[in-house]
């Protein structure tokens, strides 16, 4: 199965969030360690919302972005500089 290309930094934050998800899963019962859901389904949680957090991260960082509204240059802009 390919997995999709993930942006810069995704894995480790995907790692991340399954170690903090996995710490809140885990019960110790009568000296048995039990996770209650499926390691793999956390992990594939983890990726998802990996994912879901950067995207969203790329959308709210261009928003906040410098914009250029209503300016525009052209060529003759340029020209009438070099006079």
């Amino acid at each position: 199965m390919a997995t999709p290309a993930q942006p810069p930094g995704a894995q480790d934050l995907a790692s991340r969030i399954y170690v903090e998800l996995v710490g809140r899963a885990f019960l110790r019962t009568d000296n048995a360690a039990v996770i209650k859901p499926d390691a793999a389904e956390l992990a594939k949680l983890s990726i998802r919302l990996a994912e879901t957090f950067r995207e969203v991260e790329k959308a709210a960082n261009a928003a906040a972005a410098p914009q250029n509204v209503g300016y525009k240059v052209d060529l003759n802009d340029m020209a009438k500089w070099d006079k």
